[in-house]
């Protein structure tokens, strides 16, 4: 089943602080505020009329294009031009009104990231954005049937990126951490901190020098780094090294392993402050765990016992009787145990073992396809009966060709 995407980072770099853009933009604040103006336009069209939606969005394109024809080394407009590309691809209803087919629009969208990126090579965000422009090409790709030689170069370029995304917002983290202990020390308990700006006080300057009325202000809102921005990071990394498992060849099998296992290991620390994701994070680690099974097995590494112990494991301590999400993960993981089973060569003796394992296996997928569908909060049911239909046709052709039906 396709994974909802997460949104991009930083959604609010595109908010200034302005009046609204004149009829024809002649700096590069100018275009900046126009292209918003769609922006926001678009945003408000977005639930109702896909086409006009779309037209606002297209809007907003080509005044940033527009803007970086004048000023090319503007990163905000570079920035704004490649976020709002991969936005629309996100959209089904809005990706539907534009010429050309997903991967098509995917790769304008990495085209005008990396641009964006080589303005800004250490900004988190356009790194995190470029990171998940890649790893939507290659669950494209994969889902078109491409080969993993074309996939895994993607994927690895991706975690490479959100690698980096994540060591720039730890240090970062950790110095507004110091900044802030060290600001608490100087200042004593009887000066508290205002943390409704970040928890950093304003310059006496900033409060003295306030501009005309006749002039605009502008201020690019970057959100600071947080918990929530670490764990979103690490999480998106997770999700794409789940999909780089099952596509990475066996002799790179170990090295990720040991990398994974380092990244779980921090899990814990960056969900405390935010204990309502841990649904999120468990349903995040079972998918990746899950992923490192098939890849095992089918790298000969552990047996099929191994891989549906691991599997059953790494769910088993996961609520999802009310997550449709959860229910057909773990249905795709059950699907993947199976239809891994079937390819694999069996030995004399075990044929009616392995039998005994897809069916099992492929019940408790459409088990688990049956309950998503009964939430009343699923998506995409017609993607969930489609899938347990699936399963039930290939529980059947298993049943028939043990001649138990």
């Amino acid at each position: 089943m396709p994974k909802p995407k997460q949104f991009l980072k930083d959604d609010s770099r595109k908010k200034k602080v302005s009046k609204h853009a004149p009829q024809v933009p002649e700096t590069a604040d100018e275009f900046l505020a126009a292209g918003v103006d769609h922006e926001e336009a678009g945003e408000k069209w977005r639930g109702g009329d896909a086409a006009k939606s779309t037209r606002f969005f297209v809007r907003a394109i080509d005044t940033y294009e527009a803007g970086l024809a004048k000023f090319p080394d503007s990163f905000d407009l570079a920035y704004n031009k490649a976020r709002v590309q991969y936005e629309i691809t996100q959209h089904p209803k809005l990706r539907g009104q534009l010429p050309g087919n997903l991967l098509d629009l995917l790769h304008v969208a990495l085209e005008s990231s990396r641009r964006a990126l080589a303005l800004k090579q250490d900004d988190p965000d356009v790194i995190f954005n470029t990171a998940q422009v890649l790893t939507s090409i290659a669950e494209a790709l994969d889902d078109v049937g491409s080969d993993a030689g074309s996939l895994v170069p993607l994927l690895e370029e991706a975690v490479e990126l959100f690698q980096r995304c994540l060591t720039l917002q730890e240090f970062r983290f950790s110095e507004s951490e110091a900044m802030r202990d060290s600001m608490n020390t100087a200042e004593g308990p009887s000066s508290p901190i205002d943390d409704s700006d970040g928890g950093a006080p304003l310059a006496p300057a900033a409060a003295t020098s306030s501009p005309q009325p006749s002039e605009e202000q502008w201020a690019s809102i970057v959100e600071p780094t947080t918990p929530d921005t670490l764990l979103d990071t690490i999480l998106a990394l997770l999700e794409t090294l789940t999909v780089l498992a099952t596509k990475l060849d066996p002799r790179g099998l170990a090295a990720l392993e040991e990398y994974t296992s380092t990244l779980l290991v921090k899990l814990p620390t960056y969900l405390a402050p935010s204990p309502a994701r841990a649904p999120e994070v468990g349903l995040t680690r079972a998918n990746l765990l899950s992923a490192l099974a098939e890849a095992g097995f089918r790298a000969g590494t552990i047996d099929a016992a191994t891989y549906e112990r691991a599997i059953t494991e790494a769910f088993s301590e996961l609520d999802l009787a009310a997550d449709p999400k959860g229910l057909t993960d773990k249905a795709d993981a059950m699907l993947s145990f199976a239809a891994a089973l079937r390819t694999q060569p069996v030995e004399d003796g075990q044929q009616q073992q392995q039998i005994v394992a897809r069916w099992g296996a492929l019940t408790q997928a459409g088990s688990a396809l049956g309950a998503a569908a009964k939430v009343p909060a699923a998506m995409n049911l017609a993607r969930i009966h489609l899938a347990r239909g699936d399963a039930e046709m290939l529980r059947f052709r298993g049943c028939s060709e043990a001649g138990a039906c």
